[in-house]
């Protein structure tokens, strides 16, 4: 099986692999709409003292779910539909134990009549909290027909070496 070369490059035919050194500026956004979500909830109900149950809120609204997490031996695969956005407008954030994606969407604005009268931008986030660790510089990520694919390799231990039984132990 060939290994899946890195797209850390962000060429405008992949979606961008966000690099360690993006990683705050990524983990800023997406704290950003969350804040204005919360916020919007807060001012939608009136009530003072509800900024954490807020704060869940607007997370679970932010944050969807909707990656599907496919083993294959020693590589993950991670799919999810993303309509209207195209490979330039997706950036893919790993850490060992979680994916997020940020999409930019585009959606015409439609008059009375049903005509188009121009494009409205919306920000979609999908997360998922992973079960195996992955490697998040071996990754690579492609968008065909509104499906974005994120492969990227298991993270396996350094040391295989198996700790000695009681037994053994015990003879020594």
């Amino acid at each position: 099986m060939s290994t899946p070369k890195s797209a850390l490059s962000g060429s405008p035919k992949s979606p961008r692999i966000i690099s360690e050194d993006q990683q705050s500026a990524f983990q800023d956004r997406v704290r950003q709409s969350v804040s204005r979500r919360a916020y919007e909830l807060y001012r939608d109900s009136g009530l003072d003292g509800h900024e954490l149950e807020n704060w869940i809120r607007a997370e679970n609204e932010i944050l969807q779910r909707g990656l599907e997490v496919r083993e294959s031996g020693s590589w993950l695969a991670l799919n999810a539909s993303i309509p209207d956005s195209s490979a330039d407008e997706v950036e893919v954030y790993l850490t060992p134990n979680r994916v997020t994606i940020h999409a930019e969407k585009h959606e015409p604005i439609k008059t009375e009549n049903a005509q188009t009268h121009g494009l409205t931008q919306r920000e979609i986030f999908l997360t998922e909290d992973l079960n195996t660790e992955i490697e998040p510089s071996t990754a690579s990520a492609t968008l065909k027909d509104q499906k974005l694919t994120v492969m990227v390799k298991k993270r396996y231990p350094l040391s295989t070496t198996a700790a000695p039984s009681r037994t053994e132990s015990a003879k020594a």
